[in-house]
């Protein structure tokens, strides 16, 4: 069975496929699972757990930015690729464009679950579409393969448990590590810096912290000591290695605090517009905090829910 799954973004919602992807490969014998993501993903298939066999990207930056000569060319690209021999098309994506180019791909059976019916003509079976629990749940039903609540996997490769020994080697092995993860996606679902920075001052005295950032969040480093340790300019595999690292990662909604969970650490994630029961780390070793206002939560909760953990 040669299946081609389509799911673009985000990087937490990719991590959590893995679980369906499991699913997909135990219920098909000989099981080989194409993703069609965007280009940022592309080395989660070298940490996978072999659930990803091959990997066709494209570049989203451009369709985001209106970019359409560039998101012409993306798509021209795309065509050879997924015309390739597929027995089924899993589009768990849903958008209109990838509702077309699940209709063009030549696969006999091709699944989705959009959520405006005039999409519909990209698919040979409509999957009901019910978001009232996980998310990955709805990912497995699209799939057709059982919705119970399960937990995707990650395995770190050679690259990854290398960073981590090197990381291992500059930090205090008497103590306990926590990881602060301060970048979002959204302004409006990202505590600020100055909460990280006063979170960090206080727990230093007994962890080793380290701070992760993005290239998006490097103007944040201002907020910080100087003898802060901060995790920056790297792949997503060392990102991985460095996470595993920690005995917790205390983290925004965003996709870093799913690859900990897939690690098997302890998760905290701070809540503004999304929820735990839909969109929360698939870990039985998770605290989380919601509040319309994300910086309203205060460092002394945050504190509370780290005990809880730790």
């Amino acid at each position: 069975m040669r299946i081609l799954a389509i799911r673009y973004s985000g990087l937490g919602d990719v991590v959590m496929l893995l679980q369906t992807l499991e699913k997909l490969k135990n219920k098909y014998e000989n099981c080989h699972i194409t993703l069609l993501t965007d280009k940022s993903n592309i080395s989660l298939k070298d940490i996978s757990c072999g659930m990803i066999d091959e990997v066709i990207s494209l570049d989203r930056s451009v369709f985001r930015k209106r970019k359409y000569f560039l998101s012409l060319v993306e798509i021209v690209k795309l065509f050879p690729k997924i015309r390739k021999q597929f027995d089924m098309t899993i589009d768990f994506q849903n958008f209109g464009e990838t509702a077309t180019l699940t209709y063009f791909t030549n696969a006999k059976i091709k699944l989705g679950s959009p959520k405006k019916d005039k999409y519909n003509y990209g698919y040979t079976e409509i999957i009901k579409r019910s978001d009232h629990n996980h998310r990955s749940q709805l990912f497995s039903r699209i799939a057709k393969v059982n919705d119970n609540l399960d937990y995707s996997k990650l395995c770190l490769n050679n690259e990854a448990i290398n960073f981590k020994e090197q990381l291992k080697n500059q930090i205090d092995k008497n103590k306990k590590t926590i990881g602060l993860n301060i970048g979002s996606t959204q302004d409006s679902r990202r505590w600020n810096e100055n909460n990280f920075s006063k979170l960090n001052d206080i727990l230093k005295a007994n962890y080793n912290i380290l701070i992760f950032i993005g290239p998006c969040e490097k103007a944040y480093k201002y907020a910080f000591k100087e003898d802060s340790f901060f995790i920056e300019d790297i792949n997503l595999i060392k990102l991985s290695g460095a996470i595993s690292i920690c005995d917790c990662f205390i983290s925004n909604d965003t996709g870093p605090v799913h690859i900990a969970a897939a690690l098997q650490i302890s998760t905290l994630t701070l809540f503004s517009t999304g929820n735990d029961f839909n969109v929360g780390a698939l870990s039985n070793k998770k605290q989380s905090i919601k509040n319309v206002n994300i910086n309203k939560i205060t460092v002394n909760e945050v504190i509370e829910k780290l005990n809880n953990l730790i």
